[in-house]
Parts: C-alpha cells; structure tokens; sequence
C-alpha cells in the first residue's frame, strides 16, 4: 500500500471509514474488516464522536483491541447539540473523551467535524485545537466540511494539518477546486464518500434500495442529492458509463471510483468504509490501479451526466 505523508506523518492513501462499523463493539464482523484491511496495508481508521452517539468509537477501540496490531486513529469533534461543542474547553473535554473510548493515549488526527451555526469565536476554537497538538493529545488537528473561508481564519492562528471533505465522481465536487488550494498551501486533504454512497459500486439497483436499513432515508440529503425521482437515473448514467472504462484498465467499479479520487490534484488519501471484508480487501487494493491520462479524461466526461452538475 502507498503511504502519504500529511503533516509530517505518514498514512496509507487508503483509510478505513469506521461509520460503517456501526454501534455493537461484539458484532464480530467489526474485527474481520479491521483485520482485512491491515492485511491489505491500510493502517489508520476514521470514527467521529458523532457517530451513533458515541458508540462508534467503541466499537473501532474493541476491534482494535480484538486484532492485536495498532492502527492510526482519526476521530473528531461535532458542535453542540449533537456533539460536545467547539468552546476552547469542550475542544479539550471532547478529545480526551476520545481518547477514553478509544483507549489511546493520543490521536494521529483529530478534526472538527463540521461548523457550527454561528463561526464567532472560530480562531478561539482553532487556537483550542492547535494546543491539543502542543499537549500530545493528537500529532495532527484539521476541519472537516468548512469552506476556503474559514479555513483561511484558521491558518491566520496556526497551521492546518488536514482537510476532510466529500468527494466522488457524482458528488462534492466543489471539493476538487478545494483540494487543488490545499495543495498550495500545504494542506493535505482526505476525501469521504468517494463511492457515492454506493451508487459507484454498482451497489445501488433503485432509489429505494435504503429503505431496507434507513426508514427515513427519503429525509437525507445524500438521497436527494442522489437518488431522488430524475437524480437516479443521472447517477446511473454516470455508473453505466463506467463499465467500459473498468473492464479497459482491468478493475472493479469501486477501484475505478476510488482510483479517480486518489489521482486529483491536492487528494492525499481518501476513506472507504464497509462491513465487508472482501469489500475492505478490494478498496484497499484500489491504491495499485493507475489510471492513464485517457482514462482520467473519459472519467471527467462522465461527470457532467451526474445528478449534482444538473
């Protein structure tokens, strides 16, 4: 597996996404991706506080811990209601509740995960987050889903290791223009969602198909971005047209998908996660397809038949 280097450390280009790990740390199947993934050379894991109410983090900690080998942890803080909030002292209180349900003595990122309603007091916060790295808490702190403009308000405090942002084939695509300021300005950046929530893995046959573990998935805005009545079909287009270029350069949908990422200008490394480990295995093998110049350029041809550049 190919290692990057972000702010001085080192990950591989693949990072497993640990939202899909869901909330029950004795769900073995947890320990089993984990396991494929490090075999595969992925060494760091993503979770979030947020995710499923705090839960997440213990499953990845049990999982970890059921498979013996250390792996890099990124976590991150949410604003208040839903996470401890980006107060100077919350920040702190945030990241040391990490680290406990993780059960690590530091983090290898730590993000805020996404800004709050109102961004007074935003350099305080980033003031808060750059003194996590002073204090040994994390060797790294970044934003998550914020703007150039905020992130330049950080950079006037101190240095921004890393940018977490969505980006695939149908969605986010702003993020491409971002990624390439990043890079500029010494930023490194990690893209989510680089399958499109599924639909680039061929995964997804109908607008429907989330309403077997999502009830209210027709709330989500993923699914209007993506799947509504007239955005599905677009997707679609975009997936059909991927075929002949995967059986061309000899890989899956997926690893297309996640090749294409991975080889934009500024994306350092990009996450995928999954509850499956062939699935885990496959992605992370995903950092071995080399696309040509001609397989870029059919790729980006495709986008404009996508739901999001309608």
């Amino acid at each position: 597996m190919r290692r990057v280097e972000i702010g001085g450390e080192w990950f591989s280009v693949v990072g497993l996404g640990g939202f899909e790990l869901e909330d029950d740390p004795s769900w073995p199947g947890a320990r089993d991706v984990l396991l494929a993934a490090i075999e595969s050379g992925v060494d760091w894991i993503d979770t979030a506080e947020q995710y499923y109410d705090r839960k997440n983090e213990t499953v990845v900690a049990a999982a970890v811990r059921d498979v013996g080998q250390p792996m890099k942890l990124s976590s991150k803080v949410a604003p208040m209601p839903d996470g401890t909030g980006y107060e100077p002292k919350e920040i702190r209180k945030a990241c040391e509740a990490s680290l406990e349900r993780l059960e690590a003595d530091h983090l290898d990122m730590f993000l805020m995960h996404y800004p709050a309603e109102s961004t007074d007091g935003l350099e305080d916060s980033w003031g808060a987050m750059r003194a996590l790295v002073d204090d040994g808490l994390t060797r790294l702190v970044g934003l998550s889903n914020f703007e150039r403009p905020e992130v330049e308000r950080c950079l006037a405090v101190g240095p921004v290791d890393v940018l977490q942002e969505g980006l695939s084939l149908i969605d986010h695509l702003e993020t491409l223009e971002l990624a390439r300021w990043c890079h500029d300005q010494h930023i490194g950046v990690v893209t989510y969602e680089p399958l499109g929530n599924g639909m680039l893995a061929g995964a997804i046959g109908s607008p429907d198909d989330f309403a077997r573990v999502v009830p209210d998935y027709k709330e989500w805005e993923f699914w209007k971005r993506l799947f509504a009545p007239g955005r599905f079909e677009r997707s679609q287009a975009v997936v059909d047209g991927m075929h002949s270029i995967a059986a061309r350069v000899g890989c899956s949908l997926p690893q297309l998908a996640l090749s294409w990422n991975l080889q934009q200008t500024g994306v350092d490394a990009t996450l995928a996660g999954t509850r499956s480990a062939s699935h885990a295995r496959a992605n992370a093998a995903a950092a071995d397809v080399v696309l040509s110049a001609e397989d870029l350029a059919d790729l980006d041809a495709l986008i404009p038949r996508g739901p999001t550049r309608a």
